[in-house]
Order: C-alpha cells, then structure tokens, then sequence
C-alpha cells in the first residue's frame, strides 16, 4: 500500500500522522489529492480508516468513490475490483450496521450485478439490521428490485411486504396488472376484498375494489382459469345493493362475452328490476340497450351473410322496442324502491299510466287496461306510502288523484269515503280531503251529498276541548275544530236558503271559538240582510266578548257604525251607553276613533256642549302619542261648534298638559290663533313662551315664525328682546348639551321624538326686510 509522496504531501503526511485520529486532517489531505490516482486515493481511505474504522463519513465517501469507479464497466469485466467493493460494504457494515444509507448503498451497488440472490439476501440483512421505522426506505428499493426481477421472486417479496404492510396490498395488483398476470392480480383483489379489516393507504373504497375486480373478470375472463366469475360479482352485487350497477353491467357483459346471450338478458333485466338508485338505473340500461343493439347488428350481418333476413333479427328488433318502451316505467320502479314514501314518484308513476291511456295508437283495450292500471297504481300508493313519513307533497294529494282516476261517481264515493277514513299526518290534510269530498258532491248537483260530508267532519261525539293543534290526537278527533270546514258548511246551508242552519253553525263555530273576526261579521251582516238586526247586534257583542284588545276595537268599530247606521238618533241613549262600553276598559291606544265616533255622533243627534264634553274626554282617554292631534281636533271642533273665541280655554289645558315639545308645538299655533283676533302682544307672549322650548340650531321653526311675526308686527325693540332670548335659549341649550355628552358615557341616549310641523306666518306685502347684523 505504499504511494508516492511530493513535496506538497509532506506537510499533509506530517498533520496525519501527528494527529491520526482527527477526522479533518484525513479530509484535508484526501481533498488535495483528489485528483490523483484511483489507487493512490484509495490507499490514503484506507490508511484513514485504520485510524477511525467507525467514522461514518469516511466510509461513506470511500464506497462513493470505490463504486464511482464501477460505475457503467461490465461487472464480469471487471469481477475483481466488485468482489474488492463488495468486500468494503461488508467491512463498513461490522461497524456501522445501523446506517441505513450505507445499506441502501450496497443494495444499489448489488442491483447492478447479476446474481439475484446475492442481492435479495443483501435486502434481508438490511431488513433483519436496520430498525423497523427505516424498513420503508429499504422496502421501496427491495420492491424495484423484485418488480425487476420478476416471477416468483417477486411474488414472494411482495408477500413477505404485505405481511408487514397490508394497507399497501394494491401495489401488487398494480404490479399485477402491469405485467399482465390476471390470475394472479384476481386472487389478490379476492384477499384484499375478503379482509373485512383493509384499510387503502390510498384512500379506495371497497366498493372501488369490486369495480376493478369486476373489470378484470370481463375484459380478461378468457385468459382466467379456475374462477366462478358469477358468484364472485354476485357477491359483490349483494354487499353494495347501491351501487351495484357497474358489477350488474360488468357481470352482464361477462355473460355476452362468453356468448351465452340469453343468460345475459336475464341478467339485465334482473339488474334493471333490482337496482335501487337512479344512478344504478341508468348504468345498467343503458348497457342493456347497447347489448341489445349489438345483438340487433350481429343478426343483420348474418342475415347479410345469409341474404335474407331472418325470424330471429325481428325478435331481436321486438325486445329493443319493448325495451325503450319499458324505460320510463322502469325509472319509476327504481324511483319508487328508492324513495317508497314519495308522493310526487307515486304520482308520475300513475301520470305513465295516464298518458298510456291517452295514446290514440292503442287499441281500446290496451287503453282500458293502463286505466285499470292508473288506478291499482294509486291504491298500492296509498297503501305503501305512510303519511308521516310522506315526502314530496302529502297522501291528501293521492287520494284526490285516485278519486280523480275513477270512471264514475259511486267509485269516486267509494275512494273518498275511505280517504277520510284513512290515517293522515294532519288535520289540514284530512280537512282538504273533506272540502275536496264536498266540492265533488257539490259539482255534481249533490247538496245532500255534501252536506252529510261536512256534517261528518264537524261532528264530534267527545269534549270540545280538544286542541286542533295538538298532535298527539288523531286528525279525525281534531277535524271538527278546523275553521275552514265549517265555513264551508255555512257557505252551503246559505246556498240552500236554510236560516235556521246557518245559525246554528255560526253559534256552534263560536262556542267552539273557532270563529274569527271576520267570521263574527260574516255572521252579523247574514243576519243584518235578513232583517235581523237585534241577532245581528248580539253577534257582535259575543264577538267581542270573545276576543280581546286589539281586534275588539275593530268589532266595536263596525259594531257601532252599523247600530247608528241603523236607528240613527232614535235611540240615543242607548246608542251612548254602547259608546261608553266601548271606552269602559279600552287600551288607550285604540280609544282615538271610539272617541271621534262618539262625538260625531253627538253633532249630528245630539247637542254641541256634549260632543265638546266627549273630545275633551278624548284629549285625556287617547295614548299620549295621539295627544296633541286630538287637542288640534278639539280646538277646531270648539271654533267650528262655539266660536274661535273659545278655543283660549283648550289651548291653554293643551299647553299646560302637554309635554315640552307639545307645548311648543301648540302654544306656536296658539299665537298663530291670537295673531288672527287681532291680539298682537298675546301673540308675541306665546311665541316668546314656545321659544322657551326651542333651541335655534336643532328647532328653528318656532324662532322663523317669531323673526317673520316682528318683522310684521314688531318694532326696533321688540326686534332686539326676541334676538336676546335667543341668545339666551341657545346659552341654556348648549349647556344643557354638554351635560348630556358627560351622561352618554354612563347610560344609553333616548331617541327623540320627531318635531311636528307647525303653521307659518302669513306673508305681509308691505313689510321692510331688516337683516339682524343691521342692529
């Protein structure tokens, strides 16, 4: 191992030896020689791995550079400087048997030479060698290795990986399929099907697994030997009932491919009257019409062939018709098994038969039969379909169709006396049945008919105080609480002209309290027409005694314009007591037109002291948001009634009883008042009092009718008191501002009420413009 030493080595060789066991005087003096012989390299790695035989690093450089020199020569060339490398990894090795490159280094180096089983048993060492959580690295290169090779070795390498890695099982079924081994790619996607406990590494579905098992049993069914082919995808078929359409078209296939056809029809058609989804549905037919096709065009070459055309191609054209007809009905079937509980399916089925019957190109029996049809459709609809379960509308709805279906009238009788004796999710659903029965009744001139119908609903043999709400009863207990069926009833009773049954609803509905507002109306205006009037007054009061606030404001409304309507002043007195019961409890904020009624009512029959008593009333019995307008309403039914002179009175309650901004508000319209009689300094005093209330940069509106007023009315003085009282109102209010800004930070700001619009000033033609800077 000796090599010639230059001069520049020497100071290298000296480092070395003083000091040969640090790792980077060895680096040093191998970089300087880098370029120097393979041989003369090779001796200095192995002088330096005397010294430090476990530094990882060396060895690693020195097999790079040992099989760098190997690398692209024929290893039978070249047999001896292998076997020499060889040699290094396995000296490497003793010491450093837990690095994983190192090993992953000689399976590369070993994968180049030819001798197979040298290199799989270099793989098991590695594996035995190197800890669990490094296999993956050295399994990948093992995998490639066997994939290479091929065969059994490949076989076996890859059982012994699944043994240890079962989630990666289809990597063999590509390899497999890769090198076309069917038989063998089937067996492993049977093992990998039969673990109930596969889980893909992938992310593939089982269902995934079965499609590509199925594909493989179709395409390559020829070059498979052992295989029971229809139990397999039966298998599959039975697991995946959902999706089951692409093993049905891969199993039907199968069958064709074998040339066995018929056997492939009953297949199909197995498929297309078992699939339960749509999907499924649409796979599988349209693979059945395209067998059927093909079928169709291998016999017309035959016949070609042949030069005439045969009985067998017309049966095959025969079962494609047949086929395509049966496509609709079909879709329906697989609707049905997949939603049972849908009425819009249970309807579009029977709508097939319908447009069945309405074919002009079938015979009248054929049409009579899909008749027949439409209706034991709807009968296995109406017995299938759970009402609670009903999605898609409601059985209301079928029983009504099923009626609809019927030829005659005893039939139709026939279906809805067994709707509405038939369980329903709710009382609206049967209510509509027993409108629906009525209806029916009604359109064929039936009244009797139909009043024993509605007779039918609304009895009931039990307590009234059933809730028709409550859904814990049945809907035949609860039907009888149900609004809509009794005005239905009333309509017809009134249709026949039969008074006294009309009454009796209307009571009944009340007593019930099922009546609504406008019910009670209904009522009272039925007895209104018949002269009634006394009935029709006390349908009223039991209204209103059966509903509260807000709607017995409406009643009384009607109820009270109706009775004056009537006896006009005839009956006063008795008119004023309904007024007063009326107002007796009545919510503030509903009073206003009560009120305004009453004293109308006192204007036109009564005397004017008494309707101004009533407004008066008015002002304190109405919400204070209604307040000032009825004060505005007094004040001009008190000029209109007593003279304008009289209105100083109300003003000045209004103005003592008002809020600020009421006071404002009306105390402006009080001076516009004064200003009208001639009293100018009144005028000026209430305008001055309202300014009060007014700040000029939020509310200008009072302080423009003063400005307008004194340039009218006013002088140089009055002119400059009405400007310093603004300058005092505006001090006051900016105070008061910033006191309020300080509180916004402790406690939430109030809305403000919106100003009212006051009346302006009339305009004077001779009045002089002065501008405040002139003063």
């Amino acid at each position: 191992m000796d090599i010639d030493i230059s001069e520049s080595d020497l100071a290298f060789e000296e480092e070395v030896l003083r000091n040969p066991f640090k790792l980077k005087g060895w680096l040093r003096y191998l970089d300087h020689k880098r370029d120097a012989p393979v041989r003369t390299v090779s001796v200095i790695y192995e002088r330096a791995l005397r010294s430090l035989p476990g530094s990882y690093k060396l060895w690693h450089m020195y097999l790079g550079h040992r099989t760098g020199q190997l690398r692209g020569k024929n290893p039978l060339q070249f047999s001896d400087e292998v076997r020499k490398t060889e040699l290094c990894f396995e000296r490497a090795l003793l010491l450093l048997h837990k690095m994983p490159e190192l090993w992953l280094k000689y399976i590369r180096f070993m994968r180049v030479q030819a001798d197979v089983t040298r290199t799989r048993r270099v793989c098991d060492r590695a594996l035995r060698a190197l800890p669990v959580t490094q296999h993956a690295r050295v399994w990948r290169m093992y995998l490639r290795f066997a994939e290479h090779v091929g065969g059994h070795t490949a076989h076996h390498v890859y059982a012994r990986y699944l043994r240890a890695w079962p989630e990666e099982s289809e990597q063999l079924v590509d390899y497999c399929e890769s090198h076309e081994e069917w038989n063998a790619m089937t067996l492993a996607l049977v093992k990998v099907l039969d673990n109930t406990g596969f889980r893909s590494s992938r992310g593939t579905s089982e269902y995934g697994l079965w499609v590509r098992l199925a594909h493989v049993l179709r395409v390559h069914a020829r070059d498979l030997q052992g295989w029971d082919v229809e139990r397999v995808m039966r298998d599959g078929i039975g697991r995946f009932t959902d999706q089951a359409g692409a093993l049905w078209a891969a199993l039907g296939e199968w069958h064709a491919g074998q040339g066995d056809v018929e056997r492939a029809r009953d297949v199909y058609e197995e498929a297309v009257t078992s699939v339960r989804t749509v999907r499924d549905f649409a796979l599988v037919f349209d693979a059945y019409a395209e067998f059927e096709q093909a079928t169709v065009a291998a016999e017309l070459e035959h016949d070609v062939e042949r030069g005439r055309t045969g009985v067998r191609t017309a049966l095959r054209l025969v079962q494609l018709e047949r086929l395509l007809e049966r496509r609709a009905f079909l879709a329906s079937d697989v609707e049905l098994r997949e939603i049972p509980h849908s009425v819009r399916a249970w309807l579009r089925r029977a709508g097939l038969w319908r447009a069945r019957a309405d074919d002009s190109a079938l015979t009248d029996k054929q049409r009579a039969k899909a008749l027949d049809m439409e209706r034991e459709t709807f009968a296995q609809a109406v017995a299938a379909i759970d009402p609670r379960r009903a999605t898609e509308g409601h059985v209301d709805e079928l029983w009504l169709a099923y009626a609809r279906s019927c030829g005659d009238d005893s039939a139709r009788r026939a279906v809805l006396d067994a709707a509405v004796a038939a369980p329903m999710a709710s009382v609206a659903e049967l209510a509509h049945v027993y409108v629906a029965y009525a209806e029916h009744e009604l359109a064929r001139g039936s009244v009797e008919g139909a009043l024993r119908v509605l007779t039918q609903a609304t009895a009931h043999a039990g307590s009234t105080r059933v809730d028709y709400r409550d859904e814990s009863v049945a809907p035949a207990q609860r039907v009888f609480k149900l609004q809509r069926v009794w005005a239905l009833l009333v309509d017809v009773y009134e249709a026949d002209g039969r008074d006294s049954s009309v009454r009796s609803a209307y009571e009944r509905m009340i007593e019930l309290r099922i009546a609504t507002p406008q019910t009670v109306v209904n009522y009272a205006r039925y007895l209104e027409e018949r002269a009634s009037f006394e009935d029709s007054f006390r349908a009223y009061e039991r209204g209103i005694a059966e509903f509260g606030y807000p709607v017995a404001i409406e009643l009384w409304n009607i109820y009270l314009k109706r009775f004056v309507d009537r006896f006009g002043g005839s009956k006063l007195e008795r008119t004023r007591d309904l007024f007063e019961q009326a107002l007796d409890g009545c919510p503030s904020e509903y009073a206003k037109p009560v009120f305004v009624a009453y004293g109308q009512l006192e204007e036109t029959y009564g005397l004017a002291r008494r309707a101004l008593r009533v407004y008066e009333r008015a002002t304190r019995g109405v919400a204070n948001a209604d307040r000032l307008e009825m004060y505005r309403f007094y004040i001009a039914k008190t000029a209109e009634l007593v003279g304008v002179a009289h209105t100083r009175a109300v003003y000045e309650r209004g103005i003592s009883e008002l809020g600020d901004v009421g006071a404002m508000q009306l105390s402006a319209e009080y001076a516009q008042t004064e200003l009208q009689l001639g009293e100018v300094d009144r005028a000026r005093a209430l305008l001055a009092y309202a300014a009060q209330f007014a700040d000029p940069r939020t509310d200008p509106r009072v302080w423009q009718q003063w400005h307008d007023f004194e340039v009218q009315h006013g002088s140089e003085d009055s002119f400059k008191e009405m400007l310093r009282v603004k300058r005092s109102v505006q001090a006051r209010a900016t105070d008061a501002r910033h006191l309020a800004e300080v509180e916004l930070s402790k406690q939430p700001v109030k809305s403000k009420k919106p100003a009212v619009d006051l009346p302006t000033a009339t305009a004077n033609p001779d009045e002089v413009a002065i501008d405040d800077d002139d003063l």
